[in-house]
C-alpha cells in the first residue's frame, strides 16, 4: 500500500497512440467510505449486524493497472485492488457470527476484507470525434474475509472465488485534452451482484501522461445459506495513467 500513498494518485484511461500497440500502466489511490456493510453469517442461522457501526471511514484505498493494447479496437488489462478495512465498536447486542457468541457490550473489532485480481479484454465498438465506446469482459478473483474479534474470542469467514463480469467503457471528448470518462465492470445474478464504475474527468499532460479525480462505487454481495453480506463503498479518487 506504501507504494500507492507514494503516488497518491489514480487510474486513469488510454487515450495515446493508436496506430502501435503499446503498454500502459495505471495508478489509483484516495479516501473510501462505507455507507452499508450489513453481514449474517452463516446466512441462514447468524446474527444480522453492519460493519459500518464499526467505522464508516474514510479508510485509505488504492489499486493498480497493467495493460497492452495490441491493435488499434483491442486491449488487455489486468487490476490487482487491494482492500481493508478495520474498525471497532461496542456492540449493544449478542452477535452469532461462524458459531462463535460475542457478546453485547464489550469491545469488539471487525476486518472486511475484500482484495480483487481481474483481467480485463475489451474491444472498441465506436470511434467518432467526440465519443468512444469500449464493450469487453472481466475475469475477477474475489478474496474475500469478514472478520471480528473480542480479545482472544475470534471468527473469521474467508472466501476465495471466481466471478465472471462484463465490462463497458464511455469516453466523451469536452474539449482540448479534456476527457469525460465513463468505465465499469457489472453484473447481476440469482447468486448475487457486483458493481465497479467509476466516473471521472481525465486532463492529457503530455501525449503519454494523463491525471485524473473522480467518483467510483463498489456495491453487490451474496444472499444464500451460507452468507448474507451486502456492501455500498464509495471512493474519492486522483489517478495517473502513464503510455510506453
Amino acid at each position: 500500500m506504501r507504494w500507492l500513498i507514494a503516488f497518491l494518485i489514480l487510474s486513469v484511461p488510454l487515450f495515446g497512440i493508436e496506430s502501435k500497440p503499446s503498454w500502459f500502466l495505471q495508478m489509483e489511490a484516495g479516501p473510501v467510505w462505507q455507507t452499508r456493510n450489513d453481514c449474517r453469517i452463516p446466512g441462514d442461522s447468524g446474527t444480522f449486524f453492519s460493519l459500518k457501526e464499526f467505522g464508516g471511514g474514510p479508510f485509505l484505498a488504492g489499486r493498480i493497472y497493467a495493460g497492452y493494447r495490441w491493435t488499434k479496437k483491442s486491449e488487455f488489462r489486468l487490476l490487482f485492488a487491494p482492500l481493508s478495512l478495520k474498525g471497532s465498536h461496542v456492540i449493544d447486542t449478542n452477535i452469532l457470527f461462524q458459531d462463535q457468541t460475542f457478546v453485547a457490550g464489550t469491545l469488539t473489532e471487525s476486518l472486511f476484507r475484500f482484495n480483487s485480481y481481474r483481467l480485463t479484454y475489451r474491444y472498441k465498438v465506436l470511434n467518432d470525434e467526440s465519443w468512444k465506446v469500449w464493450l469487453g469482459f472481466t475475469a475477477k478473483i474475489r478474496d474475500a474475509e469478514i472478520s471480528l474479534a473480542q480479545g482472544a474470542l475470534t471468527a473469521k469467514k474467508s472466501d476465495l472465488g471466481f466471478v465472471p463480469l462484463l465490462h463497458f467503457r464511455v469516453n466523451y471528448q469536452l474539449g482540448r485534452g479534456l476527457i469525460f470518462d465513463l468505465e465499469g465492470d457489472a453484473l447481476a445474478a440469482p447468486q448475487g451482484r457486483a458493481e465497479d464504475v467509476i466516473l471521472r474527468l481525465v486532463y492529457e499532460v503530455h501525449p503519454s501522461w494523463y491525471v485524473n479525480v473522480g467518483y467510483r462505487i463498489l456495491e453487490g454481495g451474496a444472499d444464500n445459506s451460507k452468507v448474507y453480506t451486502f456492501s455500498f463503498l464509495h471512493y474519492a479518487v486522483a489517478g495517473l495513467q502513464i503510455d510506453f
